[in-house]
């Protein structure tokens, strides 16, 4: 049975008996900031199971695309262990539970797939005696014949903390008996015999921190169903690596690496290692992944570089895994539309990555050979420093590096590479203890405060009390004109603490006796906000009452700013495609920087059509409504959201509105109540900040007319200095560009054959001296007319001089024999410049000079006593 059929008759199967199909979601978990991708099926459930949120269903089945990368020097060396896999999940959220999950299990099994119940055997929780029931029910057998296995066999948890229980597993006997010794092994066997389809999860508990089980309101069923096993099984072959699901992608491999139908032994890790990773690449940048040095882009840039090293091992050292990820979109795009969407952007950036590797790579292992061969036979175990050298230096992970000494007969000295790894982490934690430790000081001082509440949205004014003064670093009970601050007001404040790409606000705070000018404004730890700035007048005093004010010009300028954010996000979108996502900005007074994932630059005229959409939306003045509502809604109304920015259970949601919705995001920031208050827009320059990121900067409001003022100057500077209108500035200019670059080609058609230069050159010990005047040359064709005599000798020492509109230009070239016999072209170069009232100068083998056009010939008959070779 093929791949597609497994998929299609699971879904209708759960389908047919009231489950709602619910799509993948993405790898990147949208609302659990504790784990870095999507583990299993149940992930995107995990609130519903939790009770806090609320789902339109209460029976689902889904196909969940899951990563996971704890185990990922398994990949490779084992036949059954993959990074990337799909997960087949039918979920109950307080509907049926353990009596229908595993009647549906069983008759999916044998009666949709038709596998024979005699090859199938159930396991409970050890205390589950309700499951053993129903099993000793399905299957006719006694209670007693029902395996039951312990905790760490059959109690099913996400990670340390949600939503568990335990679980019900069936195990698929693939031999009939022990693939080891022939034997009738029991089933924790580990001999390869006993494979597990299916898991029934029965969510009864929510595990807190400190273990403590607290049972559900609403028990539910979790089912987890590797869909790579079940194919494997449904296709009767011995590892998922041989499935429809990889065997075009080994064919790929093959074609690239030249080898056989059969695949040697040896060579197979090293099949597996690249198709299940170009899968991984595949998908993770499909779901706006780049390669990085941290979090999950340093997961991708590992997966990619150990693919790539993998690939080497095959012969392949040249990019190649681009043309892999090629064959894995032509198979899942029609399932994963996202997968063909970026199919572009993600051959571009495994290509440039696996590039800049390869390069790394040979270094890398000409490094590690240096070390091997230095040992001589002293030690077979490379230093912990030299592994984190090659980790930090050449980008070599530390499995790598495991894997290429051992193929030597090396191995690596692990404690001493994270005793090196930890000294990093650790400077980098001292390079920020010191303003953790004032914000831990002043979180001290609040004590179990409420989280400062922001009234900025209504108000750009508010009364509150000054709860804490901090100065110097300590807790303050006054402070005095001049001195440096730190604030935090109760209960609420109008300042808007940076965060959500927008910076903080600026103003000011009045007391009594004093005013405080506010320079900043951040959020710490518990929702806290604390005012940074200095005593512009009198003095402030701890516990007083007090006014806060916002600067109305800077909030208004970062309003403009910010609403001018959500239009380009969305003009972006719909000039190169839903690619374009968001990977970062700054909002501020003076400007707006947007980071979003697309692989090359833009075009000049998708830059000016992407300007146009955002000015369209200025004129028409559409308002700016903002909501806010559960963020499940939000997302399922198409709100545009940072996959890295966590959001609670309530979300605001800012729409740009007008004959319907141009623009939804999730946004905690401050807008503009219409579009047209963001005045003007100007985009200011685009540019690469990283692999597969392009940068916009761009200005709005009065910004935005300074900017257009003056490029406007520009342009009539120019115009009264060529003196023709500013219409004709464009094609003015090209004329004269032309006129430029044809003066060369006059000059160099008054030259001498450089073959009649050379057969007139005097001769010393095989070298050729030319030295000589050719006038009519500006320096463009001088060098060139060099550049060919030195093309038509091995050895020869070139001086020439001209003078062109009254200009004296002089080169000198040398072979790079002479070069390397001392001679030095800059240092002649110097010489003669001197001579003719000047200086000169350059590299050994290529140097110029100038001076007098009068003295051009003192300038050549010094050349000539210089090279009395």
């Amino acid at each position: 049975m093929q791949s597609s059929e497994v998929r299609r008759r699971f879904l209708g199967f759960f389908e047919a008996r009231g489950h709602t199909v619910v799509p993948s979601a993405s790898l990147i978990p949208a609302r659990d900031p504790t784990i870095l991708f999507t583990i299993a099926g149940m992930v995107p459930f995990k609130d519903v199971f939790l009770g806090t949120e609320k789902r339109s269903y209460t029976r689902a089945v889904s196909i969940q695309k899951c990563l996971r990368v704890a185990d990922l020097e398994d990949v490779g060396p084992s036949p059954q262990h993959q990074s990337f896999f799909e997960m087949l999940g039918n979920f109950s959220f307080g509907d049926y539970f353990k009596e229908e999950a595993l009647d549906f299990s069983w008759e999916f099994l044998t009666k949709e797939l038709g596998l024979p119940g005699d090859a199938l055997h159930p396991t409970v929780y050890e205390e589950d005696d309700e499951s053993a029931a129903i099993w000793a029910r399905i299957k006719g057998i006694p209670v007693s014949a029902v395996v039951r296995l312990g905790a760490d066999e059959n109690f099913w948890s996400m990670g340390e903390t949600g939503p568990c229980g335990p679980n019900s597993e069936i195990i698929f006997d693939r031999a009939g008996k022990c693939l080891r010794d022939g034997s009738d092994c029991a089933i924790t066997c580990d001999c390869d015999r006993w494979w597990e389809v299916w898991n029934n999860v029965f969510m009864q508990f929510n595990r807190a921190a400190d273990g403590t089980l607290t049972p559900l309101a609403k028990p539910g069923v979790d089912t987890g169903m590797g869909f790579e096993r079940l194919v494997t099984v449904m296709q009767e072959v011995d590892s998922n690596y041989e499935n429809d699901l990889f065997v075009p992608l080994f064919d790929r491999v093959r074609a690239l690496a030249g080898d056989g139908d059969a695949i040697e032994p040896e060579r197979l890790m090293a099949y597996r290692a690249v198709t299940d990773h170009a899968r991984a690449c595949t998908f993770l940048i499909a779901d706006g992944i780049t390669p990085g040095n941290e979090g999950r882009g340093y997961v991708l840039r590992r997966i990619l570089r150990r693919a790539s090293y993998h690939g080497r091992l095959l012969g392949l050292d040249r990019p190649f895994l681009s043309d892999v990820c090629r064959g894995v979109i032509e198979m899942m795009g029609p399932i994963y539309p996202e997968v063909a969407d970026a199919a572009e952007r993600i051959s571009d950036l495994v290509t440039g990555e696996e590039e800049r590797f390869l390069t790394t790579l040979e270094a890398g292992l000409t490094r590690l050979e240096q070390t091997v061969e230095a040992a001589a036979g002293n030690t077979t175990v490379l230093s912990g420093d030299e592994a984190f050298r090659l980790h930090d230096t050449f980008g070599f992970p530390l499995d790598l590096t495991r894997q290429a000494l051992a193929a030597r007969g090396w191995s690596v000295d692990e404690a001493g590479f994270e005793r090196a790894l930890e000294a990093q982490r650790r400077r980098g934690r001292e390079a920020l203890e010191e303003q953790r430790g004032e914000d831990e000081g002043l979180l001290a001082a609040v004590g179990d405060s409420e989280p400062t509440r922001f009234l900025g949205f209504d108000s750009l004014t508010a009364d509150a009390d000054l709860a804490v003064l901090f100065s110097e670093g300590q807790r303050r009970d006054e402070a005095n004109e001049g001195d440096a601050v730190e604030i935090v007001l109760a209960p609420g404040t109008p300042f808007y603490a940076e965060g959500g790409g927008q910076v903080g606000d600026a103003g000011r705070i009045v007391g009594e006796n004093g005013t405080v000018a506010i320079e900043a404004v951040r959020r710490a730890g518990g929702g806290i906000f604390i005012h940074s700035g200095r005593v512009a007048l009198g003095r402030i005093v701890q516990g007083e009452r007090v006014r806060a004010e916002v600067d109305e010009a800077t909030r208004d300028a970062t309003r403009r700013n910010h609403t001018a954010t959500h239009l380009l996000h969305r003009a972006l979108r719909m000039v190169v495609g839903d690619q374009a996502k968001q990977a970062g900005s700054l909002v501020a007074p003076d400007r707006l920087r947007f980071d979003f994932l697309y692989n090359k630059p833009l075009t000049e005229e998708q830059l000016r059509e992407a300007e146009r959409l955002v000015r369209e939306q200025i004129v028409l003045d559409r308002p700016v409504h903002t909501d806010v509502m559960p963020l499940q809604e939000a997302i399922d109304l198409g709100a545009d959201a940072m996959f890295d920015e966590k959001y609670g259970e309530e979300a605001r949601v800012v729409s740009v509105n007008g004959d319907g919705v141009f623009s939804r995001e999730l946004c905690g920031g401050t807008h503009c109540r219409a579009t047209g208050e963001v005045g003007a827009f100007f985009i200011v320059e685009q540019r690469s900040v990283g692999a597969g990121v392009r940068r916009i900067e761009a200005v709005t409001g009065f910004p935005a007319y300074e900017y257009a003022d003056a490029r406007r100057d520009v342009v009539e500077r120019l115009s009264r200095e060529i003196n023709v209108p500013p219409a004709e500035l464009p094609e003015r200019i090209s004329a004269l560009r032309e006129r430029a670059r044809e003066q060369p080609a006059v000059a160099a058609a008054n030259l001498p054959k450089p073959s009649e230069v050379l057969a007139k050159a005097e001769k010393r010990n095989g070298t050729a001296i030319i030295i000589d005047r050719v006038d009519e040359a500006d320096a463009t064709a001088l060098r060139e007319f060099g550049d060919n005599l030195r093309r038509l000798t091995k050895s020869a020492a070139i001086v020439l001089g001209s003078v062109f509109d009254d200009k004296l230009n002089v080169i000198v070239m040398l072979t790079p024999d002479l070069v390397e016999g001392g001679l030095h072209a800059g240092k002649l170069a110097k010489q003669i410049g001197k001579e003719m009232g000047a200086g000169g100068g350059g590299r050994p083998d290529v140097a110029t000079a100038g001076g007098d056009p009068a003295r051009v010939d003192a300038g050549l008959a010094l050349a000539k006593s210089l090279l009395k070779l």
